[in-house]
């Protein structure tokens, strides 16, 4: 192809957005910001480097392969792979003379930019993984980022906010693809978290919920849920649902003049004599004799 060709060809694929932090100086606090972005599809022998970038890129490869040098070691990201070039190292890549790359691709800054990269499952000892899905599916981030090109800071929070988007996309992909290999997937948040949160869940939602619908909610499996219920309140889950639908038909036997059908309707039960028996089993009483105690006591007050 004669210079002039290529040049052309470029130009009618090749998409740049400004250098979007040029819209304002990105504070050192910031978590993720985007610095630029584009869509290219490569010449042969297109090279960048040797040399040190001063943030993260991001490449996700449509088409074509290449070769990626970061500091002593080599990587050759090919259709289908995502490759970062890592800020303050020592980088050089170059596509194939064949089979030029075609790819898209974001940079950014941020203090938990190398957090999310890792849980997407790229860091600086895997600077090259799969993409899982299409990466055409990364790429249509990249083109509704280059629609917000006009420099305003209403446009500055939505391709920030796009670029989030595209982080939980690499992470969701990252954990679809260890399940579906049968290999453990690591809890973003500590147990305690979990549990505060299928606790609250379950105060609110405790007459028609289940145990897999909590942990569906919260986004682990059941067997995780139970590990750490058990670990940190001393109950399963199971246990400790059943233990709040009876502590609240305490409270309505003892505050409300509704009949035990009702109760029992209220706290989940769709059989009344289902919560009877589970009823008697933990207090030794029936839910009519339970009523009837705690209206002969006397009133202390």
């Amino acid at each position: 192809m004669a210079y002039e060709e290529r040049v052309r060809s470029k130009e009618e694929s090749y998409r740049v957005g400004a250098t979007f932090r040029l819209l304002c100086l990105v504070p050192e606090s910031t978590e993720l910001a985007l610095t630029v972005c584009g869509i290219e599809r490569c010449v042969p022998s297109q090279s960048y480097g040797p040399c040190k970038r001063d943030d993260y890129h991001l490449h996700f490869v449509l088409d074509g392969k290449g070769t990626l040098k970061i500091e002593d070691k080599y990587y050759y990201p090919h259709r289908g792979q995502v490759f970062v070039v890592p800020p303050d190292v020592e980088i050089h890549y170059y596509c194939d003379d064949n089979e030029p790359w075609h790819y898209t691709w974001v940079s950014f800054t941020g203090t938990k930019a190398a957090y999310y990269l890792e849980k997407a499952g790229i860091t600086m000892d895997h600077p090259v993984r799969d993409c899982y899905i299409n990466p055409e599916e990364f790429c249509a981030y990249t083109e509704k980022i280059l629609k917000y090109h006009e420099l305003t800071v209403a446009n500055e929070l939505i391709r920030n906010s796009l670029l989030y988007e595209l982080f939980a996309l690499l992470v969701h992909s990252q954990n679809q693809n260890l399940i579906d290999n049968h290999k453990p997937v690591e809890h973003d948040y500590l147990p305690d978290v979990y549990v505060n949160y299928a606790v609250e869940y379950i105060h609110y939602n405790y007459a028609h919920i289940r145990v897999s619908d909590i942990a569906d909610y919260i986004g682990i499996t059941r067997s995780y849920l139970t590990h750490i219920f058990k670990q940190k309140l001393g109950v399963s889950p199971q246990e400790y649902l059943l233990n709040y639908r009876l502590d609240q038909s305490l409270r309505l036997l003892r505050s409300t003049n509704l009949s035990i059908q009702e109760i029992s309707e209220k706290i989940g039960y769709e059989n009344p004599l289902t919560f009877s028996k589970m009823f008697k089993n933990v207090y030794g009483s029936s839910p009519k004799n339970y009523r009837i105690q705690m209206l002969e006591k006397p009133d202390k007050s």
